[in-house]
């Protein structure tokens, strides 16, 4: 047993399996009250699979489960252990063809591995029976509790031998839980780690208060930012939110999946099997993944809704730091969640640092870091830097050139448009003075006729003579002025003419 524990990579006995094993392999009940991610399975299976005749052909030992994956990985383990006795272990658990379970117990399982709803219903059918079972365990009982199966359980309890070995392990005890404990164990040893240090001695805890809107871009720019080996494990409520935040993380070019009570088993399995692979870079959980999952590689969880309470506060970080590994815990905290997220951490024992939301310059950089993302984007994009932006309007892209070209051409038209103007304007001035000369001459001659009428002349402000006013009598038609349809360039001679 020793060599298979070390082959696991086990070294040294966890703080919960150095109290609890050696009251199981003496024989006394146990109540063990230990936080999730200590190593519980080896602290009730390693004592439990040696005790284990496996010549004998019947049920010796039941482990009750709250989910199917948590029975699955149990089962995973208790099978590692079982192998150089030749103990052989069966799953039993909802969501699969029922035919395969029955056949297993039929070839002589020693040991029964079971969610508490199909336990029940192979038993019902008398394809399963507990006559000379010696152990009962129940694994995170207080999860079994709230999610309704501890009628089950009790049933089930019922059906087995009083002489039976009861272990008991959970995170919590509420008042029902404790009281079933008393009721179905025999002057139990009653063990506990201490609070807290098992599960968040090596977990980085750290809190982040957004908005509504900022949670989700929050939440990208922190898988976008996490390293290259990170994988991370985010929490929401319920399925809803699951898929809703599904939906918004569509664009990310990371891999994503999700995982909550509505798939059916062997979608559960496909995306647990990834999760386990790290072909997965982030799993969106509901609540059922808390308890059910036993992933040592999860770098960093994300509770991306402030769980119930602690103790789901604690299930859910439990699942990073796991095995001696250093973990990460980021709660994100909009202004509904808040009073939630006080409740927290006025029960909590440990400290949890505020931090700021992650700044978009990490987005950018993996951007720049995906592959297939060296040649900038179109401009309308926006991934078109202030350089080439420069080098666009001075025109160093062909395009560019001509457009800078035509954009000169138009400036010196603009210019020799405003010249031609200007000398209009000048030669225009240079009329209205020859009118005014030629009607003073008119005038002149018209006091020489009759000195009845003056024509009233005023002069502007510069010392210029403007038009004369109406005369009552005809004036000589005073000199032509150039026409206001387009004339040809004006020559250098008539530069400056007028002035």
């Amino acid at each position: 047993m020793q060599a298979v524990i070390s082959a696991m990579g086990i070294c040294e006995p966890t703080p919960i399996q150095a109290l609890a094993i050696t009251p199981v392999l003496a024989g006394r009940d146990v109540i063990a009250k230990a936080e999730t991610g200590t190593g519980k399975t080896l602290a009730f299976g390693a004592p439990m699979i040696s005790k284990i005749d496996h010549q004998r052909v019947s049920v010796l030992g039941l482990v009750l489960c709250p989910t199917r994956e948590l029975a699955e990985q149990v089962a995973t383990v208790l099978r590692e252990l079982g192998k150089p006795r030749n103990v052989s272990v069966a799953l039993i658990v909802g969501g699969e063809p029922a035919a395969p379970q029955v056949e297993a117990l039929q070839s002589g399982a020693q040991v029964v591995v079971g969610t508490p709803g199909r336990v029940l219903d192979l038993y019902q059918q008398r394809f399963l029976s507990f006559p000379w079972t010696e152990f009962a365990v129940l694994d995170e009982a207080d999860e079994m509790l709230e999610i309704g199966f501890i009628d089950d359980v009790r049933k089930i309890l019922s059906y087995m031998p009083d002489e039976r070995q009861t272990l008991l392990f959970s995170a919590t005890f509420p008042t029902e839980l404790l009281r079933l404990a008393r009721e179905y164990t025999t002057e139990p040893a009653e063990i506990a780690t201490a609070k807290g240090v098992a599960t968040v001695a090596n977990i980085e805890q750290e809190v982040m208060f957004v908005s509504e809107n900022e949670r989700v871009m929050s939440l990208i720019r922190l898988i976008e930012q996490s390293g290259e080996d990170d994988i991370l494990l985010v929490f929401c409520a319920r399925r809803t939110d699951v898929e809703q935040l599904m939906r918004r993380l569509e664009r990310i070019s990371f891999p994503i999946k999700a995982l909550h009570g509505g798939y059916d088993q062997q979608a559960r399995f496909r995306v647990m099997n990834a999760f386990r692979e790290k072909e997965v870079k982030a799993l969106i959980a509901t609540d059922v993944a808390s308890r059910g999952l036993d992933v040592v590689h999860v770098t960093h969880v994300i509770n991306y809704g402030v769980p119930r309470g602690v103790t789901e506060y604690t299930h859910r970080i439990g699942r990073t730091g796991r095995a001696g590994r250093e973990g990460r815990a980021t709660t994100l905290v909009s202004p509904l969640d808040q009073r939630r997220w006080r409740g927290i951490v006025s029960a909590a024992t440990w400290d949890i640092r505020e931090v700021d939301p992650p700044e978009r310059s990490g987005r950018r950089r993996r951007d720049d870091e995906r592959p297939g993302r060296d040649r900038p984007r179109r401009a309308g994009s926006g991934a078109r830097s202030s350089g080439e932006r420069g080098e666009r309007g001075r025109g160093s892209e062909p395009g560019g050139r001509e457009r800078g070209e035509r954009g000169r051409d138009s400036e010196r038209g603009g210019r020799e448009r405003e010249d031609g103007r200007g000398e209009r304007g000048r030669r225009g001035r240079g009329g209205r003075e020859r009118e005014e000369r030629a009607g003073e001459g008119g005038a002149r001659g018209e006091r020489g006729r009759s000195r009845e009428t003056k024509p009233a002349v005023e002069r502007a402000a510069d010392g210029r003579k403007e038009r004369p006013r109406e005369s009552p009598s005809p004036s000589p038609s005073p000199s032509p002025s150039p026409s206001p349809s387009p004339s040809p360039s004006p020559s250098p001679s008539d530069f400056g003419a007028g002035i």
